[in-house]
């Protein structure tokens, strides 16, 4: 199913689309303010294997798996970031979120703030979720700054500890738990 937003269609990734994904992380002029040596020694640019272990493929399958899943951000029939979600959790009515842009020519336009909108109305509607997390490193402050547009709030920096125990992995020294909740269900 599409998803439409004032600017961007979220496209539910396919098979296919998870390579580029994946070079867009790994290999494009935003993974420096992403990952790796020499801004984020604590955060190595992840093996195919390792993304992989990250993103299944059921996010990239038509029904998911319940828990997460990968769109693609189009403009104008154009592929310019992901956007996903991931534990999916009705009990404690929250979703993890991640998001990245292609290049760098793709950010400044509000496409990310439009698709993090859009998918959270989404999956409000669809899931009855209100609360909504996403954790950059405090370091993408261009990050946090489309994150803060968006609606989402800075709550606290996360040790590697909490962040394990919240969501089974660690990603950076210093993430920031940014949360964005919807008032009605």
């Amino acid at each position: 199913m599409k998803i439409f937003g004032k600017k961007v269609e979220l496209q539910p990734a396919q098979e296919s689309d998870r390579k580029p994904i994946f070079m867009w992380l790994t290999q494009s002029d935003l993974t420096s303010s992403l990952m790796g040596p020499p801004d984020y020694p604590d955060h190595s640019i992840p093996s195919w294997e390792e993304f992989c272990d990250d993103y299944p493929l059921s996010f990239f399958n038509p029904d998911g798996d319940g828990k997460g899943r990968n769109y693609m951000i189009v403009v104008k029939d154009e592929q310019v970031g992901t956007i996903g979600y991931d534990l999916l959790d009705k009990n404690k009515d929250q979703v993890v979120l991640d998001m990245w842009m292609r290049e760098e020519k793709y950010c400044s336009h509000g496409y990310g703030i439009d698709a993090l909108n859009s998918l959270c109305s989404y999956i409000n509607k669809a899931y009855d979720i209100s609360t909504f997390i996403i954790s950059p490193s405090i370091r993408n402050k261009r990050a946090i700054a489309a994150y803060e547009k968006s609606g989402f709030e800075c709550i606290k920096i996360l040790s590697k500890e909490e962040q394990i125990k919240e969501f089974g992995q660690a990603e950076y020294d210093d993430n920031m738990l940014m949360i964005r909740r919807f008032a009605e269900k």
